[in-house]
């Protein structure tokens, strides 16, 4: 089944027989780079999307620094206090989407 097609289905469910869209949630992006692990190189001779399907399918995010997390933690409690949730209604991008499971992989809430 294509993403396409997938969401689709997906968006006729309701929550929590279904993960929230982004129409329905706040993002919270943690600034963070990422590379190719030495024993993951690129291969020689890819064209250039075939290298960033490559780096997507491959590469892996540093982890948050110790202000990041701090930073993280601070505005992930204000928001679980002001809009009343949980933290099982927060969710890792990758968790729900179609992401490189690494993104966000340290942190911690």
């Amino acid at each position: 089944m294509g993403v396409t097609r997938m969401h689709a289905a997906e968006m006729k469910k309701s929550v929590p027989e279904r993960y929230p869209s982004n129409s329905e949630t706040i993002g919270i992006e943690i600034v963070g780079q990422a590379f190719l692990p030495a024993n993951k190189p690129m291969p020689k001779g890819l064209s250039d999307v075939q290298q960033k399907r490559f780096f997507n399918d491959h590469s892996v995010y540093e982890a948050l620094t110790g202000a990041q997390q701090m930073s993280f933690k601070y505005l992930l409690e204000e928001l679980l206090q002001t809009l009343s949730l949980e933290k099982a209604d927060v969710f890792r991008h990758p968790t729900v989407s179609r992401k490189n499971v690494t993104e966000a992989a340290t942190a911690e809430w």
